[in-house]
């Protein structure tokens, strides 16, 4: 607090008592910026009371104060940052594993519901097959009683005739049952060749015949 003399008495400072008749350094643009960034008005000060003056006192240690917790501010919120950018990414992480689980679970499901209606189907095809069995029996049943009818001598050559033919159609298919089982014989040596091959190399046993083999197996080779 500021006192100056007047007449020889002491007198407490005012406003308008600073003595500053006009100040030519102030750029209204840059004291305007000045006034609404930090509140502080350059052509104002010199009129200011003691109370409006000590205002600013109030201020700047309101600021030290302020500015003595930032750093510990700044590790607070940090954390608090950093925090929720992890708990984020865990939400993300989970909801998105969670989706994938839910695609391979509702495919799962799909598939059973797949395998029981074929399981479904099944059953009617054998119903169907049991259906149409009965009825061949029966069919059967009734050419067997017709057969009755007949002499004895006819109902032996329509039976004959059947074997026959029975027999003629077993006889076309030996052929291609023997055909396929070759080729099968076949490819089944063709396979464990190329797997011998492939895991011992060309010099497996199979390659060098068994005595050579043999040989190459008690001399470590």
């Amino acid at each position: 607090m500021e006192f100056g003399k007047r007449g020889g008495a002491i007198v407490k400072y005012s406003g308008k008592n600073s003595g500053v008749h006009k100040v030519h350094a102030i750029d209204d643009r840059i004291a305007g910026l000045t006034k609404n960034y930090y509140g502080i008005d350059l052509k104002r000060i010199p009129e200011m009371s003691d109370q409006e003056l000590a205002e600013f006192a109030d201020r700047a240690q309101a600021m030290d104060r302020l500015i003595e917790v930032l750093p510990i501010l700044e590790k607070h919120f940090s954390t608090l940052i950093q925090g929720q950018v992890k708990y984020e990414e865990f939400v993300a992480n989970t909801q998105k594993e969670a989706a994938a689980g839910a695609k391979k679970i509702d495919q799962k499901i799909l598939d059973v519901f797949l395998v029981s209606k074929g399981y479904e189907n099944h059953l009617k095809l054998m119903g169907d097959k049991a259906r149409h069995g009965v009825l061949k029996l029966e069919s059967e049943s009734r050419s067997a009683l017709s057969l009755e009818r007949l002499d004895f001598q006819t109902a032996l050559q329509l039976v004959q005739r059947r074997h026959q033919i029975s027999a003629r159609r077993t006889q076309e298919k030996i052929p291609q049952m023997e055909r396929r089982e070759a080729l099968a014989e076949q490819v089944r040596k063709e396979s464990e060749e190329r797997k011998d091959l492939l895991n011992n190399g060309t010099k497996s046993a199979s390659k060098k015949g068994f005595w050579q083999g043999l040989g190459d197996w008690f001399s470590g080779k």
